[in-house]
């Protein structure tokens, strides 16, 4: 009974040192886990340029990905580009403002804004009292001149007949050719007036157009009345138009008329249309110490339209000369100043300062820091400069 009363054994003190070896086992492969994920974790070195014995130094592969270019300091002849804006307007030589010479009554208005015309083509038609007195006069003036005419001719031949005396055939003359003079007269004022002198369309009045171009504005409706101070319409060219700009005294002495101007839209760059200096006013703006110059620009395709801001770049042939010169893209900004990257290898390069002068849209003058034939970056610079200078 005894040993029914013993107490049993029991498994648990036999598994636990198996759940200590599994416990120790499951630490090994967290702690192997563990490692092989800290190896996983360590990234390759990237692939940047570096300082390395005073040079910023790249790899071969790095280099082709910014797609790296290399070029030589040179002379060249340079011809320096003002840039300015302004807004561009039309030409005042190629506007018309047309309106009656005399008072009237509108009967027709033939165009509106926008309508495109030719020289002669009709605007709008007037009824005029005025003018239909001028035609009538006409027509009494040469039936006057046809009278005195034939009463000259009547004389002449009784002259020769010895019936009427000479006298009497030069007075006779003399009133024919003061009915010629007047017969003229009369046309001429009528012309002045903008009527028909041949006798049709009596008392009307054809407003036409003198220029070629677009209507602009249209200042009259039918049935109004017009007075010769009255504008009726407006007629524009946009075939060709200007470009007033203020250009500072410092850059003026450089420019001549002529000179070649590129025009590109604010809104539109990538449109770029040549134009010519055609004007450089002689007096400086007090305020701004600047003068206008006034360009000329043409603009037949159209892609131009008034009152357009533009950018406009002047180039100065007055200070064309040779120069040494990089790329514009060679040349960024480090500490404040201009800096290009000097090639001592292929892939090695030393930044150095330099001084610029002018500026063409392709080139920089370099006044002190480069020698003629030293290699430059020409392409790749800002990635050089980002991934170098932060």
């Amino acid at each position: 009974m005894r040993t029914d009363d013993r107490p049993k054994k029991s498994s648990g003190p036999r598994l636990r040192p198996l759940v200590r070896a599994s416990g120790v086992a499951l630490l090994s492969l967290a702690a192997a886990c563990g490692d092989a994920g800290a190896e996983a974790d360590v990234e390759e070195p990237r692939d940047v340029p570096r300082y390395v014995d005073g040079a910023i130094r790249m790899s071969p592969k790095f280099a082709e990905n910014i797609g790296l270019k290399i070029g030589e300091a040179r002379e060249v002849e340079l011809e320096p580009v003002v840039y300015v804006t302004g807004v561009l307007e039309l030409n005042e030589l190629r506007i018309a403002a047309v309106g009656s010479r005399i008072s009237g009554r509108v009967r027709q208005v033939h165009v509106v804004e926008g309508s495109e015309v030719m020289v002669g083509d009709p605007l709008a038609t007037l009824d005029s009292a005025e003018l239909g007195e001028a035609q009538a006069e006409i027509l009494a003036m040469r039936a006057r001149a046809r009278v005195a005419d034939s009463d000259e001719a009547r004389k002449r031949k009784l002259m020769s007949q010895g019936i009427a005396s000479k006298r009497a055939a030069e007075l006779a003359s003399q009133t024919s050719s003061v009915a010629d003079a007047e017969l003229m007269a009369a046309r001429q004022r009528v012309k002045a007036l903008g009527g028909d002198s041949r006798g049709k369309n009596i008392g009307i009045l054809s407003l036409t157009s003198p220029i070629e171009g677009e209507v602009i504005a249209v200042h009259v409706f039918r049935g109004q009345a017009v007075l010769p101070s009255h504008t009726a319409f407006t007629i524009g060219d946009y075939d060709q138009l200007w470009v007033r700009l203020a250009v500072f005294e410092r850059e003026l002495t450089n420019i001549r008329e002529g000179d070649e101007v590129e025009i590109r839209p604010v809104a539109t760059p990538e449109i770029k249309i040549t134009g010519q200096v055609d004007y450089i006013s002689r007096m400086l703006d007090p305020g701004t110490r600047a003068a206008e110059v006034r360009v000329v620009v043409p603009n037949e395709e159209g892609k131009l339209r008034v009152g357009q801001g533009v950018t406009a770049g002047i180039h100065a042939s007055g200070s064309k000369h040779r120069a040494l010169a990089v790329p514009r893209d060679s040349v960024v900004q480090v500490d404040g100043k201009p800096t290009v990257f000097v090639a001592v290898e292929d892939t090695a390069f030393v930044p150095r300062a330099i001084k610029t002068g002018v500026r063409d849209p392709d080139l920089v003058e370099v006044l002190e820091g480069l020698e003629p034939g030293e290699r430059v970056v020409t392409e790749g610079v800002f990635a050089i400069k980002s991934e170098t200078f932060r």
